[in-house]
């Protein structure tokens, strides 16, 4: 199968390129907005691969990029800034529309879970109090969603993402990774506390091992499919306590913390929460019980918990 493939060279999109190159039958088309940040393939590989390098609201006038595409995996987007629509929004409508013009029968499309409620409907609140970003993928699977009649539509709804390596080929971490990183001197300190709240993680390899079975068993030609990605949702304090056992220390719950504190943190401290933070802060279980990962569809998962997704990105025993 010939697939397309934008975002390739971000955490998630290296994982999704390793995981369709492991199967020969397979042949890539990136497009990448630099070349240069996929030099990790090998000489093997890049028989397999053309790359198409430019900016993503410019590659849907790339008909070179869709000429025998039968899937295409939007990953790329935009954190925040004034290009954030353009890109998130605009730019991969633009290529979702190129694909299904050059005959592809499946176009699958990154959004995020915090979009969707619970039941797997789209929250009003994350249009309402959202970031640029989720906005933007509010809007995105709105109208990505109105194209089912001409393509199979997959909206994958990643919560939590673990990921990146510095063994090569190294791959950039995840920004859930970046802040465990971060916070990895504090371990000490933070496994005396305790708060509520629920969520589900997903690592960004479970992330591509399940976007490849969907690429390869889905045989529909039109219609919808929301899918949350993640590992079953785990509380904040079963996260702390791997997380202080990763870190070769144990729990001791000493400070509970209380929603109702945060009023008064936000007052004597320099704290400014967002809209969408104090959304967070009111509904501290952001969880999905319909949430799947690889183990779903009989498949090998590579972060069964917490722990093993931090030792996958260095952080193991005490530091």
């Amino acid at each position: 199968m010939k697939i397309l493939i934008t975002g390739a060279s971000g955490c998630v999109g290296r994982y999704l390129v390793e995981a369709l190159l492991a199967n020969p039958d397979h042949r890539l088309v990136l497009g990448v907005r630099e070349a240069a940040k996929l030099d990790v393939l090998s000489d093997a590989d890049r028989a397999r691969v053309e790359i198409v390098e430019c900016d993503l609201t410019e590659l849907a006038a790339r008909p070179e990029a869709f000429d025998g595409v039968e899937a295409g995996v939007l990953v790329a987007t935009a954190w925040g800034g004034g290009d954030t629509y353009d890109i998130t929004v605009g730019a991969n409508l633009a290529i979702a529309d190129a694909l299904i013009a050059a005959g592809a029968r499946h176009v699958l499309y990154f959004a995020t879970a915090s979009v969707l409620d619970q039941q797997g409907d789209l929250l009003q609140a994350a249009d309402t109090f959202g970031t640029d970003y989720i906005r933007a993928k509010f809007q995105l699977v709105q109208q990505m969603e109105t194209r089912a009649d001409r393509a199979r539509i997959t909206g994958l709804y990643p919560t939590l993402v673990m990921g990146g390596r510095t063994a090569a080929p190294a791959i950039r971490m995840s920004h859930f990774a970046n802040l465990m990183h971060e916070i990895r001197p504090y371990a000490w300190a933070l496994r005396f506390i305790s708060a509520n709240g629920l969520f589900n993680i997903v690592h960004a390899a479970d992330i591509a091992t399940v976007t490849r079975h969907l690429i390869e068993t889905v045989t529909d030609t039109t219609g919808n499919a929301r899918l949350v990605l993640g590992n079953p949702a785990g509380s904040v304090d079963e996260m702390m306590a791997q997380f202080a056992r990763a870190n070769g220390r144990r729990q001791r719950t000493i400070l509970r913390l209380r929603t109702s504190w945060v009023d008064t943190l936000t007052r004597v401290l320099p704290i400014n929460l967002s809209p969408w933070d104090r959304f967070c802060v009111d509904h501290p279980d952001q969880s999905h019980p319909a949430a799947v990962n690889p183990a779903t569809y009989g498949l090998p998962v590579v972060m069964p918990d917490l722990v093993s997704g931090l030792a996958s990105i260095g952080i193991s025993g005490r530091g």
